[in-house]
């Protein structure tokens, strides 16, 4: 069976679905979103890889 962080192998998401995801988890406090973006960086085409997303969430 597939878990949530496995469902999101080779998958990009678009920054507004990244924030969505640490909404979800209620991180929408400015000084997190800063961090974030501190440490999670788009790709060239400007998309995040999902997994990475979810490994900075502690997936």
């Amino acid at each position: 069976m597939d878990t949530y962080y496995d469902s999101a192998e080779g998958e990009q998401i678009t920054r507004t679905r990244a924030l969505q995801e640490l909404k979800k988890h209620q991180l929408d406090d400015e000084s997190i979103l800063m961090t974030f973006d501190a440490e999670i960086q788009p790709k060239a085409n400007g998309l995040y890889d999902a997994q990475a997303v979810l490994r900075w969430l502690g997936y």
